[in-house]
């Protein structure tokens, strides 16, 4: 089930602090995950020193804690003065499942929850999350954007920079200050069901703890700040004007029609290298009966050209080949019968009459001798 943690300032909070501090919790939540979430919860009341272009941050980012990563919806706003007359503000954020995200996206289940805190709650600890909307949205045109002045093809732009660069930070610089969820609602439309929930964004970015991500971040042109934003390696700028035309590119087009707009960028192979066993191929003959290959074999040598006369060492030459060839396809076959069918040749190594298995004994038998002769040298030397 989800998770609810309320930040805000309080005369004594859950864990006994006064001023900011945890004012709502639901049981269960992870402790390393609160200290997170309170920063998470920060709000910048100067105009002049932040850089958000709402006033309201709306945001979806993902919170890696002890190995584990938390899906956070966010709602951080102004709620008038504290129980002292300070200004206060009160961040309510729910730490999604997986099993609880709706088909439509983030910005649309923000949009569509009804709960948030717009004032400071009562201070407990709940039994039990919320419980969370759930529907889809399919693809629209970005009537929003229209809405708010700007050409509707921008959304499409964005949603194609996300799509395209999904491990960049995406910096959308805005005129002034904008009511902004229903441009991201919007926006998310766009992209493909399973893409929705990879896109993290904050509508007033301020900084980021440890450990969290937030890809697309709204940014109010002018402010103090922004250029260094900017200026910042890897990141993708956007500047959006009212009136300006985001041009005649297929995610643009697809924006102003409301159709998805789908990532130019081909993933790149990869690289890892699967090692493939492959078998000796073997090559299957049809079989023979053994006196046929014997007696084809015999013809065949017997075809061969003899010598006349007696070879040096007193033997006929094509008398010993065909004796020895003979002699040795009649053991191999009663040894391995069939080896002949499936495509072995005959072994036909001779030298002058001395058969191939004879010459190997010959050649070991000679280093044998010539090893002993060195041995008795270095014994008696």
């Amino acid at each position: 089930m989800s998770h609810e943690f309320i930040h805000t300032s309080v005369e004594r909070g859950v864990r006994g602090q006064s001023g900011f501090a945890l004012a709502a919790v639901t049981r269960g939540l992870p402790g390393a995950l609160e200290s997170v979430l309170a920063e998470l919860s920060g709000y910048d009341f100067d105009k002049t020193r932040a850089v958000g272009a709402d006033a309201v941050d709306w945001a979806h980012r993902i919170v890696s804690v002890q190995g584990r990563s938390y899906t956070v919806l966010s709602r951080t706003a102004p709620c008038g003065n504290d129980w002292s007359g300070r200004r206060n503000r009160v961040a309510h954020h729910l730490v999604v499942e997986p099993q609880e995200r709706a088909e439509a996206g983030p910005a649309w289940m923000l949009a569509e929850f009804g709960a948030f805190c717009v004032g400071a709650p009562a201070v407990e600890v709940r039994a039990a999350g919320p419980s969370l909307p759930q529907g889809s949205c399919p693809p629209r045109s970005a009537s929003a954007w229209e809405a708010a002045g700007f050409d509707a093809g921008w959304a499409g732009v964005i949603a194609q920079t996300l799509l395209d660069a999904p491990g960049a930070t995406v910096c959308v610089v805005l005129p002034e200050e904008t009511d902004l969820l229903p441009l991201v609602v919007d926006l998310c439309a766009l992209l493909p069901k399973e893409k929705r929930w990879l896109v993290t964004f904050s509508t007033r970015f301020q900084r980021l703890p440890a450990g969290t991500r937030c890809q697309l971040r709204f940014l109010r042109a002018g402010a103090s700040g922004v250029r260094a934003m900017l200026a910042e390696p890897g990141v993708r700028v956007i500047e959006v004007a009212y009136g300006a035309s985001a041009g005649t590119s297929p995610a643009a087009r697809a924006a102003r029609e409301g159709m998805l707009v789908e990532s130019t960028v081909r993933e790149a192979p990869s690289l890892r290298v699967n090692p493939v066993l492959h078998k000796t191929p073997v090559f299957e003959a049809a079989p023979e009966p053994a006196a046929q290959v014997l007696a084809g074999e015999e013809a065949r040598f017997a075809a061969l050209p003899t010598r006349s006369g007696k070879a040096d060492d007193g033997f006929d030459l094509a008398t010993s080949e065909r004796g020895a060839w003979s002699a040795s396809q009649a053991a191999s076959h009663e040894s391995a019968p069939g080896e002949l069918g499936r495509g072995a040749a005959p072994l036909a190594f001779h030298s002058r009459g001395i058969g191939r298995t004879q010459f190997v004994v010959m050649l070991l038998f000679a280093y044998s001798v010539a090893a002993l002769a060195v041995a008795l040298v270095l014994l008696f030397a």
